[in-house]
């Protein structure tokens, strides 16, 4: 009866676009002053959105570097890669307008293949082995008919939402899908149905270091080699073999978001078909205090119901959440807050709207969490920035696998990360960014130490 609901609901807002009034705009990016870059895409190092349909070619070029881990057995203490982010569009005759895209990643040649912990969210891997770090990448195209009241796509390319928003280091998550735009009731909606879905390099980190093997960070098949399965990078994929035990058709999207005043609120269903149902809202309220002083407050949910026999006892459940941002000047705050009742979220497709997520961790999503982080940033100058932030997981309920024929590992101790990180732009189109990362996983033990101390350098050239 819910499935059907959710159809219904999609013929519906289907009609409502159709008849809907207003040129469709391209969106503007707002930009987050606490982001760890400069950019108005959170995270992300483009002067401009890669599908842009201008007739220019757009993208980055990108070099990523560890210095240093605690070679631990758990942290990651090599990786130097250089990578590429590449996009052209035209608009080819009145309302139609065509694009590719490309992105790939190779071994700078300083990577130490002496180790035997690689940074594999940096490669493309199949395998893991050091002497093996081939070039990697995947590609995207779009067509895109842009009328008076409405836009429809059909692409090969990244997906707008919160339920798709993630970190990259080279190559992004992309996804088959058909999208039709459009404004209705005085706000944007959307209704989409996804088909595939290519994962991109930091997903190998979703599914192990940052997600450690529990399916709540973003990909839930192993992308390595292995008896049990897996699944390779860069490879477009049905939605029926991003998770076990299922015949999904595809995912159905709907969205909706819309601005009253100095509030902003945004819903979205995603409807995995076989598999589960996701449901988030999110509101958020602006108030100018003055010049250059911003109060921003923020609250979601996140409710997920699995229909899945496979994955019913571990996942499903709502995660809350609540952020407060204060800018003053060249100073900004920000104090944030998750709950998950039991059970983690199946999280296989990418996703990563939480507050609380750090450049290493997302334990938000895994079952009986209270996840704090604060966050400080300082810009002394317009094109310097300092940014310092704090976040403490405590232990979730869930347990993750390990090697086979081992026990499972049971939470241990509270999950924490902080991290400090530099920014500079010494010209307009290069970005250079300079991090540090202190984690410590629930894991952890004093026999096993699951740790990360370990600094990063990122250099970026936007054009």
């Amino acid at each position: 009866m819910k499935n059907m609901g959710i159809i219904v609901l999609s013929v519906v807002v289907a009609s409502e676009l159709l008849i809907a009034g207003g040129t469709i705009q391209p969106e503007e990016k707002k930009a987050d002053e606490t982001a760890p870059v400069f950019t108005k895409a959170k995270y992300k190092y483009v002067k401009k959105p890669i599908t842009v349909d201008d007739g220019s070619f757009h993208g980055y070029l990108r070099a990523h570097h560890i210095f240093h881990g605690t070679d631990n057995g758990f942290d990651k203490v090599t990786g130097s890669t250089l990578g590429f982010g590449l996009g052209y569009g035209i608009e080819v005759t009145e309302g139609w307008k065509v694009g590719l895209e490309a992105y790939g990643v190779m071994d700078s040649g300083l990577t130490d293949t002496d180790e035997n912990l690689v940074a594999y969210g940096q490669f493309m891997n199949t395998i893991k082995n050091p002497n093996e770090l081939d070039a990697g990448g995947n590609w995207g195209a779009h067509i895109r008919y842009q009328g008076e009241n409405f836009k429809a796509t059909i692409a090969r390319s990244q997906f707008t939402s919160p339920m798709t928003k993630t970190q990259i280091t080279h190559v992004p998550n992309m996804y088959e899908y058909a999208r039709i735009d459009s404004k209705i009731f005085g706000g944007k909606a959307s209704l989409s149905f996804i088909t595939k879905m290519a994962y991109g390099s930091r997903s190998a980190a979703d599914f192990g270091l940052i997600g450690e093997k529990t399916g709540t960070a973003g990909m839930v098949i192993s992308p390595f080699e292995n008896p049990k399965g897996s699944l390779d990078r860069g490879t477009y994929y049905d939605i029926s073999d991003t998770v076990k035990k299922n015949d999904s058709n595809g995912i159905f999207v709907a969205g909706f978001e819309k601005k009253v005043g100095p509030m902003h609120f945004q819903v979205w269903d995603f409807l995995i078909d076989d598999v589960a149902n996701n449901l988030f809202a999110d509101i958020g309220y602006k108030h100018k205090i003055g010049k250059g002083k911003v109060l921003k407050l923020h609250a979601h949910v996140w409710n997920q119901t699995i229909n899945n026999d496979f994955y019913e006892k571990a996942y499903g459940g709502t995660l809350y959440g609540a952020q407060a941002l204060l800018k003053w000047g060249p100073i900004v705050g920000k104090l944030a807050y998750e709950t998950k009742d039991e059970g983690g979220l199946l999280n296989a497709w990418g996703a990563n709207p939480g507050y609380t997520s750090s450049i290493f961790s997302r334990n938000e999503y895994r079952g009986d969490v209270d996840a704090y982080k604060a966050t400080l940033v300082y810009k002394p100058f317009k094109n310097l920035k300092l940014v310092a932030t704090y976040a403490n997981y405590g232990q979730s309920s869930m347990t993750a696998p390990t090697k086979p024929g081992k026990p499972r590992l049971s939470p241990n101790t509270d999950a924490t990360e902080r991290d400090l990180v530099i920014v500079y732009k010494p010209m307009k189109q290069l970005t250079l960014k300079l991090f540090n990362a202190n984690r410590t996983s629930e894991y952890s033990t004093s026999k096993k130490p699951r740790t990360q101390n370990q600094t990063r350098l990122i250099v970026n050239y936007a054009f």
